[in-house]
């Protein structure tokens, strides 16, 4: 089936072009890093200095967002995911260009419906604590996050698998193949068992992947932890079992570091006490000097900020008042101005427009104040109304959050921003358990989280296709829809494209996907970013994907 792995190579595009940056797949063979949803930093251990430990046990500072939940499979979310990509590791890997590379599984086949998906696993893999890594191993953690008898009620990766994938579909065939039965066709499945669905990484069978997990973190990706502080610091080394013969670091322990902002890490790089920072606001990383910093960008599909506005409770029930709200922005001047032409590009309130397969031909969302208001009118509420705008507080999403509110006030609506200024907006924005979102089940309220709040903005890591975005939070039983949108206009839009095999075929289910999400309009994406990242020039070799998923492995810190 080399015709469907093709297909599935729909690594998004950027438009971006400026001198001193190094852009895409090409930041890779220059050294430098890219991290999403963080910020990077650390600190000096006591009696070392930058001028006097050698480079080749320096240990390579990294600093993260914060997380806002436990650094275990079966309960990671938000920046937990870069915790877990040290010490994981997946069937396959997302690279930062959003194509795959084998790990665990050496190659994969499908059948001619892609009903059926078949893994060959990698010999001698062994998770971090020596023992072996075995298909039954395999199995278990992709069927223990079915089972609330085995989870508690903590998994939150099911919902990668909606309509997809259940327990039975899962089958051992021998000691080294994995066959995945799916509930219906699906041309991009390698991305299901990637790390792109980052709380799936392989855990031992008969382990409890929830809180308590974090404790060991055995696993059995390249790097072993040593140590971990929650909300503050994990300190990893190399692991002396993983699977490939080479990887051979030229430092002995990796630190992450968690930041709430990367405005307060810049200092730290500055000084050299940092080895690289990501997420960078635009005008920080334009104002490094580039005689000692690399600057690189990355497209991050339709990764961050989504604006959601709750179809089923509150102001928003109106489509046309969606409609209105989304002509208020003006997305060029905010890319040009605030992201400065580097952050990303203009969005068009889809999740599918950064992908190749998405039908250019849709019209691209302009500001149109006049229309705006018309919509308004129409709707019944020509003067307007008042909202609060829920969030958690970072840099970009704090000017995000700013530019609604003085859009929206040119028709009227008159936001109060409601932002989370807790670690990760762990404390309300993030709090979720069990999740809201399911169909036929409306809360009457908005308490200001992310999953019961008119009006909020979530951050999405980046994914190398748009099936995680559409199943969780644009289909009527997406398990993280903050807007809640019931449309069977979407939904069979979106199934037609999950079970599209050729890219001809995804194109016409992307172009009616795009459509609807004009037409309904329960999320604004104003832009799709790009992820921002400094690296001090001693270090090369270290790459992060998308999803802010540090790969290490031939990393070189001089």
């Amino acid at each position: 089936m080399s015709e469907i792995h093709e297909d599935i190579k729909e690594v998004v595009s950027s438009r971006i072009s400026r001198r001193r940056f190094v852009q895409g797949a090409a930041a890779v063979t220059a050294g430098a890093a890219v991290v999403g949803l963080a910020a990077c930093g650390g600190s000096e251990s006591e009696g070392e200095t930058a001028d006097t430990t050698p480079a080749e046990v320096k240990p390579l500072r990294i600093a993260t967002g914060k997380q806002e939940h436990v650094a275990a499979p079966w309960e990671t979310s938000g920046g937990s995911l870069f915790i877990l990509s040290m010490v994981g590791e997946w069937l396959t890997w997302q690279l930062p260009d959003g194509s795959l590379e084998p790990r665990i599984a050496e190659s994969w086949t499908a059948s001619e419906d892609a009903k059926s998906w078949t893994f060959k696993i990698r010999q001698g893999v062994m998770f971090n604590d020596g023992t072996p890594l075995t298909v039954d191993d395999i199995v278990y953690t992709y069927t223990a996050i079915f089972d609330e008898a085995i989870h508690k009620g903590v998994s939150r990766s099911k919902g990668n698998y909606d309509n997809i994938l259940d327990a039975a579909g899962v089958v051992k065939v021998d000691e080294s193949t994995i066959q995945f039965n799916l509930l219906q066709a699906n041309g991009n499945f390698p991305y299901f068992v990637s790390s792109a669905c980052y709380g799936m990484c392989i855990i031992k069978k008969d382990a409890f992947g929830g809180a308590g997990w974090e404790e060991t973190m055995i696993a059995a990706g390249p790097w072993k932890m040593v140590s971990h502080v929650n909300t503050e610091s994990t300190v990893y080394e190399k692991n002396p079992y993983y699977w490939d013969t080479n990887f051979a670091p030229s430092f002995n322990t990796v630190e992450l570091v968690q930041f709430v902002s990367a405005a307060t890490a810049l200092p730290q790089l500055q000084t050299g006490e940092l080895d690289f920072i990501g997420a960078m606001e635009a005008a920080d990383a334009l104002a490094l000097d580039e005689a000692e910093f690399t600057i690189a960008t990355l497209p991050a599909g339709a990764g961050f900020a989504h604006v959601h506005m709750r179809t089923n409770f509150g102001p928003f029930q109106d489509k046309r008042i969606r409609q209105a709200a989304a002509l208020t922005i003006d997305r060029p001047g905010y890319v040009d101005g605030i992201m400065m032409g580097i952050g990303g590009r203009v969005g068009n309130d889809s999740v599918m427009d950064p992908y190749n397969t998405a039908d250019t031909s849709v019209p691209q969302r302009v500001k149109d104040i006049e229309k705006a208001k018309a919509l308004m009118a129409e709707a019944g509420v020509p003067n307007g109304f008042a909202v609060d705008l829920s969030s958690w507080a970072r840099d970009d999403i704090n000017k995000y959050a700013n530019l609604i509110k003085t859009s929206f006030a040119e028709i009227g609506i008159e936001v109060t921003l409601v932002i989370d200024g807790s670690d990760g907006g762990s404390a309300v924005y993030y709090t979720y358990d069990p999740y809201p979102s399911m169909p036929g089940k409306v809360n009457q309220f908005d308490n200001h989280s992310w999953l019961a709040s008119n009006l909020g903005i979530v951050d999405w890591a980046g994914r190398g296709v748009p099936d995680q975005y559409l199943m969780r939070e644009w289909r009527s039983t997406g398990d993280w829809s903050g807007a809640m949108l019931d449309s069977r206009v979407m939904d069979a839009a979106i199934d037609e494209y999950l079970q599209a095999i050729t890219p001809e075929a995804k194109k016409v289910a992307s172009k009616k996907i795009q459509e609807a999400s004009l037409d309904e309009t329960p999320y604004i994406l104003a832009y799709t970013s790009n992820l921002i990242t400094a690296s001090r020039n001693s270090l090369t070799g270290m790459l992060v994907n998308g999803m802010g998923q540090f790969d290490a492995r031939t990393a070189t810190n001089a």
